[in-house]
């Protein structure tokens, strides 16, 4: 079967979000489907999904129109959706939000040995391999299976084509590949698949062919195997990468030491001895549960730290707190924004000015008028797209929100800052504003700021850092330096073969 999308065109109040955008959609493929954040990626999937009603244009299913009006028509029609931010009900049991809306019942009441036994057996016919608790509520499942959970909710309701956006962008390596599976095998269970991913890579591996937008309009569809990851950067962006070729020489040997550890322990994790100098990019990788993301959480909040020292900007810390960090100059911008870092219904101002509100008093007096200014500055400074400060932080496209967490430490510190930590600091953020972000990373480490950064995007650390650490079953290998950087070479280092 085959879905075809002729001269769609989609207008909102001041902006063409699709020009004339024609494709089709093979229900025995994985469709990739790619482009900066704006060129009209999420708008054309939410017409495939029937979520929108395009401006002009039409559809057509194996030469028969298609008018989609609701999700409903697109479920009819064997087209679902699963989304970046997931639609699952966090306190019912993962069987429940898998049968939500077909739960068995008799006279109105609830057939609960009916529900588990039917949940449990479109699990096993669709991943076999996997092994859930589905009695559970499903926020207490991980990440990858409650990403299971959604695929399984959707293909229970006969589903042909499934939409996939951004799945592994809160996902760990290990996870990945297990999605990875899942995404490979339904085309031939004949359920096709279009999917959306900042990750390049990703979608080259995964996809049979691949359609790139830019600024609304298609520039090409091209089989994953004829087209590399430079020409898909290249096609997106209509430039480059930018920064491959970072100034890493820039860092001195005797340059002064801001952060040094001795015997850091946490669980199941030891560092002999690390240290970061002034002005120097270093990178964290490893495997799930390896031990980097811990290090990296443990040097600002603390937490989980069972002994060591911690020696930053010459002064000793028993055990870390975030106020006490902030105050030696440490600043921390963590992974996953919208739980750990920004309020999704708070302004961009009401963001940016948490880390330091006085920045927007006169004699300790909240000035919305000042507090306005700084917000502003700090955007300029940072290239935040919106429509002014008072814009809500949920309207924000994914690089966006990305700038504004780490503007909330640009906001009023006045050069305070000596060291910053990132985690997964481009996470679900798409190429171009990643590239932007690197840019002002880069530009905090030439102005002396000392970075550590841990990050599953091995193409993210080999353009960013001056030294990588490679971390493998809980202990920090043998430093790698930029003449060596290759995707093989951190592989090998992670899995302890090196």
């Amino acid at each position: 079967m085959v879905i075809a999308l002729n001269d769609i065109v989609m207008d909102f109040p001041g902006t063409r979000a699709l020009d004339c955008v024609s494709c089709d959609v093979r229900f025995d493929e994985v469709h990739g489907l790619i482009g900066e954040n704006g060129a009209g990626k999420s708008t054309l999937v939410s017409i495939l999904a029937g979520l929108q009603r395009p401006t002009s244009g039409n559809m057509t299913i194996d030469g028969r129109p298609l008018t989609l009006t609701s999700s409903v028509d697109a479920l009819a029609q064997g087209i679902a959706l699963v989304s970046q931010e997931g639609n699952l009900v966090p306190s019912l049991s993962a069987a429940e939000n898998i049968l939500l809306g077909d739960e068995p019942s008799y006279s109105g009441i609830l057939r609960n040995v009916e529900l588990k036994q039917r949940a449990d057996a479109l699990l096993k016919e669709w991943f076999p391999e996997f092994t859930i608790d589905l009695n559970v509520p499903v926020q207490m499942l991980d990440m990858a299976e409650q990403k299971v959970i959604e695929i399984v909710r959707v293909l229970c309701r006969d589903v042909k084509l499934v939409i996939m956006d951004e799945p592994t962008a809160t996902l760990h390596a290990k996870e990945k590949q297990q999605l990875w599976k899942i995404i490979r095998r339904l085309p031939q269970r004949g359920v096709g698949v279009v999917l959306i991913s900042h990750f390049l890579s990703e979608v080259k591996e995964l996809s049979d062919r691949i359609t790139v937008l830019r600024d609304g309009k298609k520039v090409a569809t091209a089989r994953a195997d004829d087209i590399d990851l430079n020409e898909m950067v290249s096609l997106m962006l209509a430039r480059g990468l930018e920064g491959d070729d970072v100034s890493r020489s820039s860092v001195k040997k005797d340059a002064p030491v801001v952060l040094e550890l001795t015997n850091w322990r946490l669980a199941g994790v030891n560092i002999e001895k690390f240290e970061v100098r002034k002005g120097e990019i270093v990178g964290l990788i490893g495997l799930t549960g390896a031990g980097h993301f811990g290090l990296a959480r443990s040097l600002y909040s603390g937490a989980g730290v069972l002994g060591g020292k911690l020696t930053v900007n010459n002064v000793d810390v028993a055990k870390p707190t975030p106020r006490q960090m902030q105050g030696l100059g440490v600043g921390f911008i963590p992974d996953h924004r919208m739980e750990n870092a920004l309020s999704a219904e708070g302004t961009i101002q009401e963001n940016i000015s948490l880390v330091h509100p006085e920045a927007g008093a006169v004699s300790g007096i909240i000035i919305p008028r000042v507090e306005r200014a700084e917000t502003l500055s700090v955007m300029q400074r940072l290239n935040i797209r919106a429509s002014g400060a008072a814009q809500t932080i949920k309207t924000l496209s994914g690089g966006n929100k990305q700038k504004v967490s780490l503007g909330k430490w640009i906001y009023g510190a006045r050069d305070r800052y000596r060291l910053m930590i990132f985690i997964e600091p481009t996470e679900g953020v798409d190429i171009g504003a990643k590239q932007e972000i690197y840019a002002h990373m880069r530009e905090l480490a030439e102005h002396g700021v000392s970075i550590i950064v841990a990050s599953s995007d091995l193409l993210e650390i080999q353009q960013l850092a001056h030294r990588v650490v490679p971390f493998s079953a809980g202990r920090p290998g043998l430093d790698i330096y930029a003449k060596d950087y290759s995707e093989a070479r951190f592989v090998s280092a992670m899995a302890g073969e090196i």
